[in-house]
Order: C-alpha cells, then sequence, then structure tokens
C-alpha cells in the first residue's frame, strides 16, 4: 500500500479546504505512529444539534484528491469539552497530543 507524508504543502491544503467546507472554530491534527498510516482531524463546529455523519461525509469530500489517508470527526465545542476529558477517547489524545492547525480569530 502506498502511503503518503503530510508535508507543509498538504496540510495548508487541507486546513484550507475543511476551514471552507466548515467555518470550524478549530482543527486539530494527530499524525500517524507507528503503523498506522492515517492521519487523525478533529473539526470544532458551531451548533448544538449536528449531524457528525453528513459533516463527516463533507469533510472527506472536500479532501478529495488529497494524497492523504484520513480519519475525520466534528464535534461541537460541548461534545469536543466533554470527550477531550476522557482518556479512553481519541478526542482527548488528539488535544493532548495532537497540534491544533487553525483556531478562528
Amino acid at each position: 500500500m502506498e502511503t503518503y507524508l503530510l508535508d507543509q504543502k498538504k496540510l495548508e491544503e487541507v486546513e484550507r479546504r475543511l476551514v471552507k467546507t466548515y467555518n470550524p472554530r478549530e482543527i486539530y491534527l494527530l499524525e500517524p505512529v507507528r503503523d498506522e498510516i492515517d492521519i487523525n482531524l478533529l473539526v470544532v463546529v458551531d451548533g448544538d444539534n449536528i449531524d457528525h455523519y453528513e459533516l463527516m461525509k463533507a469533510g472527506h469530500k472536500a479532501l478529495v484528491g488529497v494524497k492523504v489517508g484520513k480519519r475525520i470527526l466534528v464535534y461541537t465545542q460541548e461534545e469536543f469539552d466533554e470527550y477531550s476529558e476522557d482518556p479512553s477517547t481519541l478526542s482527548y489524545t488528539i488535544k493532548h497530543y495532537g497540534k491544533r492547525i487553525y483556531a478562528r480569530a
């Protein structure tokens, strides 16, 4: 299987496309470790009652053509705050070991 590194140019393209799609509060990135090949992206959006599946689908559609394996999570601020406090969640790992690549001004 062919793998692709997430260089600065790809990272900027990922950020640009996700900002255009979501107008998010924040975007976090957790790059692969060891044998994983997917990057993990966590997008924090405005709203209370969001359709997680449709929003994740929109993110994947926005990133078509960017040659990188990806996993996208989309949460409201309240959900992210709650989930990122539980060490058993990917949200916790992303918040504590990942990198915030975007924050709305």
